[in-house]
């Protein structure tokens, strides 16, 4: 019972992030910061669950499965201890050949929260990020501050897109340590933030404008506040914001671009229309 309070607690409160600051549209180029190797012979058509494990009086969601077209693949599962809040990733031992269904199980009373198909042999690059978000511990207080994520294959450290809940400022803060796969790479946002989106960097960096963290900002006019102003963060490149907003009143879409282009790591921003939202954002040339 212990467990599952905890676990409810945890989905409560990321319900509550979400509502509090909906997630900004990512870039036609953001999978390049997720799996930016060869996927030539990746498994396709793949489906995941998640099923209830049984153990003496005790039941939790600890088990992925997954089911490909086609393809040679095993299992990976993110899980969680709902204890601890600590994330971490298990690989299944068996591979198989599509249609089979590859299976494995978090550690005993964990629950698994995201269920990846792995390719065999595995690809080049970066490729199969699992990124996940975890407790900070500070004192009396806690919150989701801490960013993580494992890779298949390649050399990467961590980046996350954080924001300031008082202020409503977004930022990026990357991970020092860069690691081999299938290490985690790990960093914090500063203190009492939270963590939006986690995202994986290789190491050396591409080339192009590649990796890129977009999000939203409140725009404060007087009493009124919205969610006006657009910003993006890539790893490399040459780049200026592009965002998509809307006229609330008219339900009208038009499109601003940033005035100025930045190179990376640098933050490109702009604002929609006194009163208007934005509802995507992109890095544009």
């Amino acid at each position: 019972m212990f467990r599952r309070t905890l676990a409810t607690l945890a989905a409560a409160l990321l319900g509550l992030s979400a509502l509090a600051a909906p997630a900004a549209a990512a870039p036609a180029a953001e999978p390049s910061a997720l799996a930016v190797g060869s996927t030539l012979s990746a498994p396709t058509g793949c489906t995941t669950s998640i099923e209830w494990v049984v153990e003496g009086n005790s039941y939790y969601q600890g088990r992925g499965k997954v089911t490909c077209s086609t393809g040679r693949y095993k299992v990976k599962i993110q899980c969680r201890n709902a204890q601890t809040g600590v994330g971490y990733v298990v690989y299944g031992t068996e591979v198989v050949n599509a249609p089979s269904t590859a299976t494995t199980t978090c550690y005993s009373g964990n629950v698994a929260e995201q269920v990846y198909a792995v390719q065999d042999p595995p690809g080049t690059g970066v490729t199969g990020c699992a990124p996940w978000m975890e407790w900070v511990h500070e004192g009396s207080s806690h919150y989701y501050g801490r960013g993580r994520v494992q890779c298949d294959t390649g050399s990467y450290r961590v980046k996350i897109q954080c924001r300031n809940a008082q202020t409503g400022v977004g930022y990026v803060v990357y991970g020092t340590e860069v690691v081999n796969a299938p290490s985690t790479a790990t960093t914090t946002c500063y203190s009492g933030n939270v963590a939006e989106q986690v995202y994986a960097v290789q190491d050396p960096p591409g080339t192009g404008v590649t990796g890129c963290a977009p999000w939203m900002e409140w725009v404060h006019e007087g009493i009124k506040r919205y969610y006006g102003r657009g910003s993006i963060q890539c790893d490399t490149g040459s780049y200026r914001v592009q965002i998509q907003c809307r006229n609330l009143q008219t339900g009208v879409t038009y499109v601003v671009y940033g005035a100025y282009t930045v190179s990376a790591p640098n933050i490109a921003t702009t604002t929609c229309y006194s009163g208007n939202v934005a509802e995507a954002v992109v890095a544009a040339p």
